[in-house]
């Protein structure tokens, strides 16, 4: 039954039908604007080395990071193994990984600025010992996204996502400023049976963690949320201010959001030779 539902056209009708999406279209653009402080909150946030632990990794790997960010994953993996290669659309984005990598002296990282979508194997991609995606598959053709992954990849692919529901404050902001349901992104159960129907058996481990941002006053985060919510009235800044004020934990001499999470792994070896 799982192989006659069409996941993949799902997986497009739900992303096309997310809030974030519809609201703002491509996120490349919100993503340059936001680099900078996003990747200054990775320093409060431990994940990456939780998940590099999970990742079958040796000193001679090649690694290829889908939508690295600031390099989250990137720079750590770079300490480690031979060589990373990045593909991300967002060049604030990469203007911090490169700085970041900078200041850790690493130089076996290669940047390549497009989406996936666009990136072509052959031309753009090689093959890697090993294929990541954290947190970052909004592709909208999922399956094409994924059979390219597995293209590259001569060992293994890794995916990073939510499992369940992580829009948190979203859930509660977004209807008080528009009058509807949030609705988030889909998680991992579409990619699973995405991958179930192009017959990759992947494995699958959920976790429990962590999710900070810090804010080093109030005024910043009633700024940021006010851009995440895309809203510029007195009227939402006013909803917005009252709804972190309550929500917000004072601690260490900055403003807090934390929130626990369950995040999903999904891994499967590729059969291509290595």
């Amino acid at each position: 039954m799982v192989k006659e539902i069409d996941w993949n056209k799902m997986w497009m009708e739900a992303t096309e039908n997310a809030s974030w999406r519809k609201r703002r279209g491509d996120m490349t653009e919100f993503w340059n604007k936001r680099s900078r402080k996003y990747s200054e909150s990775l320093k409060h946030n431990d994940r990456s080395i939780q998940m590099i632990s999970k990742l079958d990794i040796d000193p001679e790997s090649t690694v290829l990071d889908i939508g690295a960010g600031p390099g989250t994953l990137t720079i750590p993996l770079a300490r480690i193994v031979k060589h990373v290669t990045v593909v991300e659309p967002s060049s604030g984005m990469l203007a911090c990984l490169k700085e970041n990598a900078a200041d850790e002296g690493l130089s076996n990282i290669t940047c390549i600025n497009k989406k996936w979508e666009d990136a072509i194997p052959g031309a753009d991609l090689d093959e890697y010992d090993v294929a990541i995606a954290s947190y970052s598959l909004a592709m909208l053709d999922m399956k094409a996204a994924l059979s390219k992954m597995n293209m590259v990849a001569r060992r293994s692919v890794y995916l990073f996502t939510s499992a369940g529901g992580r829009a948190w404050d979203y859930n509660e902001l977004w209807p008080r400023l528009y009058g509807e349901k949030f609705r988030a992104r889909p998680d991992y159960i579409y990619l699973y049976n995405i991958l179930y129907g192009m017959g990759i058996h992947a494995d699958v481990e959920i976790t429990d963690t962590e999710y900070k941002e810090r804010f080093l006053s109030m005024s910043e985060a009633v700024e940021q949320w006010m851009d995440n919510l895309g809203s510029t009235t007195p009227e939402a800044e006013e909803v917005i201010r009252s709804y972190l004020s309550e929500n917000l934990v004072q601690e260490d001499g900055a403003f807090w959001s934390k929130h626990e999470m369950k995040g999903a792994m999904i891994h499967w070896r590729t059969d291509n030779g290595a």
